[in-house]
């Protein structure tokens, strides 16, 4: 049924139906995972390649800097999330603070980017279950799309819960991953550095780092907490900060120079057969679950924003990612690129414009989610977005 505007939402369709992990009232720590498991993905696969171009000292840096300013961005979002006080995921907040135009504006950014991501992990997919089983990987990457886009189409409630547990096995497979790979560390290639590629992780790691459609989410589910909203972006984004300077630190240590674009490849390949065969199925959760919130992040929008039913949601966000890769876009390493480096910076334009018109709005707030410094973060954000984005689009065209 089509949902009217200003309608209270259905709790049969909603984000409030969740059966085991998620609930209508969620603790703390169920929310910081569904951010958690909404940021780790597949993306953390590619971090270390593109920092062993660079050397490790520069990419803990990088890894650094882009998370505090991507936590600093989540808490702008946030913050106009708290002032809306309606689930609307980005184009909605878009429409809302910056009209008609920067409706269609948002629109755009958003769904190019995560069909873009939906590629990326459709081809992933594909490469690595080639490595592991042999045969083309044309056909595992229509496999993988069939079984991951089965669990899309079940429904926001069904996918989640299964999501929830697959990100929980990812980021116990990066501390088992750190764990069986610490003997194997070469500290000369801790050492090593070079500073002629210094912008080349810059969309890489940008991307492992977005996980915006989940601030929206969190709101939904815990609404009139506000401080325990501002605690939770907080802490998951400690979290994931952590994680990713873990598993860097790990595979550079062990592959240096010799890091591969998928990293678990090459760790595989310099600890042993098992590594192989446990850095690749940690690999596919990765795409496995990225996959799927990508997926729900456009269902949501579709819903929340554009009124849709279901069932032509479920078409339009499987069939172009599909289409897509059927017409030849397979460039896997391109891909990640082109949407981290361009999409995902204009997003994150996108949402600072969208922050600037929320907070100077007359309409007063009374809540316990206060924000200090935001100017200061604001200029940090512009100036990191302004160079990354001016070096993506020259390095891609």
């Amino acid at each position: 049924m089509l949902w009217q505007k200003n309608r209270p939402i259905d709790k049969e369709t909603s984000i409030f139906n969740y059966k085991g992990i998620f609930k209508k009232e969620l603790s703390i720590f169920q929310a910081v995972a569904l951010v958690v498991c909404g940021t780790v993905g597949a993306g953390v696969l590619g971090i270390p390649f593109a920092v062993s171009k660079v050397g490790l000292k520069m990419g803990i840096f990088y890894i650094i800097i882009l998370g505090f300013l991507m936590m600093g961005l989540n808490l702008l979002l946030g913050y106009v999330a708290v002032k809306t006080k309606q689930e609307m995921q980005l184009v909605g907040l878009a429409k809302r603070y910056l009209g008609k135009k920067g409706e269609i504006f948002m629109t755009g950014i958003v769904y190019l980017m995560l069909f873009g991501t939906l590629l990326i992990y459709i081809i992933g997919a594909g490469d690595i279950l080639s490595n592991l089983f042999g045969l083309n990987s044309f056909l595992w990457s229509l496999i993988f799309f069939i079984f991951a886009s089965f669990f899309i189409s079940k429904g926001l409630r069904d996918a989640k819960t299964i999501e929830f547990f697959v990100s929980l096995a990812i980021i116990t497979i990066i501390l088992l991953i750190a764990y069986f790979s610490l003997p194997h560390l070469n500290w000369e290639n801790i050492k090593y550095s070079n500073w002629t590629d210094i912008l080349l992780p810059y969309g890489i790691i940008l991307f492992a780092f977005h996980g915006t459609s989940t601030v929206p989410e969190a709101h939904a589910l815990l609404k009139n907490r506000d401080a325990d909203f501002k605690k939770v972006i907080i802490y998951s984004g400690l979290i994931v900060m952590i994680l990713y300077l873990l598993f860097t630190f790990v595979v550079i240590g062990v592959t240096g120079n010799n890091t591969t674009q998928i990293a678990t490849i090459g760790l595989g390949s310099k600890v042993g057969e098992s590594m192989y065969l446990f850095g690749n199925i940690f690999a596919l959760l990765a795409m496995f679950s990225s996959f799927i919130m990508a997926g729900l992040a456009l269902k949501d929008s579709l819903v929340w924003d554009y009124k849709l039913k279901e069932k032509r949601t479920n078409i339009i966000v499987l069939a172009l990612p599909l289409l897509l890769f059927l017409l030849g876009f397979r460039d896997f390493t391109k891909a990640i690129d082109l949407v981290g480096g361009i999409f995902i910076s204009l997003e994150m334009f996108m949402i600072l414009f969208i922050y600037w018109r929320a907070a100077n709005e007359k309409k007063e707030i009374v809540c316990k989610y206060n924000l200090h410094h935001t100017l200061f973060l604001i200029m940090a954000l512009i100036l990191m977005l302004l160079v990354g984005t001016v070096y993506s689009v020259l390095n891609i065209f």
